[in-house]
């Protein structure tokens, strides 16, 4: 393969060429890059999508009307609240709070004395 065919040395070289001062190109190598560039900037300002623009309308009300039937019908399921009465009856009492802690530690002692008998028998 030569020099010429090899399209990583023809990239070097168009990329040390393009290095230089845009006024020492010869005016046939400035003309062809312009056109390039004008090229380049029309085909990006005009933009062709394959999306036709009369079908954004009613997307943008499908996607509309599904977002509301979710947020209508679809409810976060709650986590289940605990409402035993014990602990409505500990917040309408006037006692302490560490009464109440007490009371927790006694029982769980008195329990783990009858099951400590319990185990001896």
């Amino acid at each position: 393969m030569n020099d010429k065919d090899d399209p990583i040395k023809s990239l070097d070289f168009a990329r040390r060429q393009l290095r230089v001062d845009p006024n020492e190109l010869d005016a046939d190598t400035r003309e062809k890059l312009m056109q390039i560039r004008h090229l380049a900037l029309e085909s990006s300002l005009e933009g062709k999508s394959s999306f036709p623009d009369w079908a954004t309308i009613p997307i943008i009300a499908f996607v509309t009307a599904v977002i509301f039937v979710v947020l209508l019908y679809v409810k976060p399921e709650a986590p289940p609240i605990d409402e035993g009465p014990e602990d409505l009856e500990i917040l309408l009492s006037n006692d302490p709070i560490e009464f109440y802690e007490n009371i927790e530690f006694l029982q769980k002692w008195k329990n783990q004395g009858i099951a400590s008998e319990e185990e001896n028998n």
